[in-house]
């Protein structure tokens, strides 16, 4: 179902809307299995250089694991990015987080623009719970408005799988403008990719597992087809 009149204003205003059920438990059963039997097998690597805190991750899984298909081009995940990308959507990104009870890292304040440099802006990430995900346990914290521009990032990190990347300072946030959703498993928040978010550490007895979709508005990144397909509409002719 695509976004109806009030989460559109709370997309215009926010740059970041929730948008309630996804996938279904047969779905988010599968994501779990999936991405379970990818860290049993070794294909996940854990970021955080602090020995007492984790988040275990897959990136680009559905390049490791066709089966994510299947959720990316589900109608409710591709009817919410239709609503603000317009009706040619190709697949940019989707990966897996798992922020383990008691150890589970933060993750620093950041816009997902700083990667990837679209112009115009038109990305989006659908963040999907693949567990029941609260405050207590490390939910994303998003600034209302910051989707209005780019800030010049503070510090760089240099991260062997993701890169090289900016994040923002403590001191560049509003935190009087953050919001924060409860989300069930199967349920998702949408974002824009130029909204500051965040999240803290899961010190809850729970896990966190999450699945991250980016969509973007087809052909902005000149990305192959055949590695980003166009999930809905089509790839529209462009002038040389």
């Amino acid at each position: 179902m695509k976004l109806d009149e009030q989460q559109l204003a709370a997309w215009r205003r926010d740059g970041v809307v929730p948008l309630g059920r996804v996938l279904t438990d047969e779905q988010v059963a599968g994501a779990r299995e999936h991405f379970d039997a990818m860290h049993a097998a070794g294909l996940t690597d854990n970021p955080s250089a602090d020995p007492k805190r984790s988040s275990i991750r897959v990136l680009n899984i559905y390049a490791k694991d066709p089966w994510f298909l299947n959720l990316i081009s589900s109608d409710p995940v591709l009817d919410a990015a239709e609503s603000v990308l317009g009706p040619n959507i190709q697949y940019f990104q989707d990966n897996c987080f798992w922020k383990p009870p008691y150890e589970g890292m933060s993750t620093q304040w950041h816009q997902d623009n700083i990667w990837w440099h679209a112009d115009p802006p038109n990305i989006v990430t659908i963040w999907i719970a693949l567990d029941d995900t609260d405050a207590s346990n490390g939910a994303v914290q998003y600034q209302a408005g910051s989707h209005a521009a780019m800030l010049e990032p503070t510090f760089e990190v240099n991260d062997p799988k993701a890169g090289r990347y900016f994040l923002l300072g403590d001191d560049q946030v509003d935190r009087s403008k953050m919001v924060q959703f409860t989300v069930p498993a199967g349920h998702a928040v949408m974002h824009h990719c130029m909204t500051i978010h965040g999240a803290p550490p899961n010190t809850s007895p729970r896990p966190r597992r999450g699945y991250t979709v980016h969509l973007m508005e087809e052909g902005i990144l000149n990305f192959d087809v055949k590695t980003h397909p166009i999930l809905r509409g089509r790839m529209r002719a462009r002038a040389s």
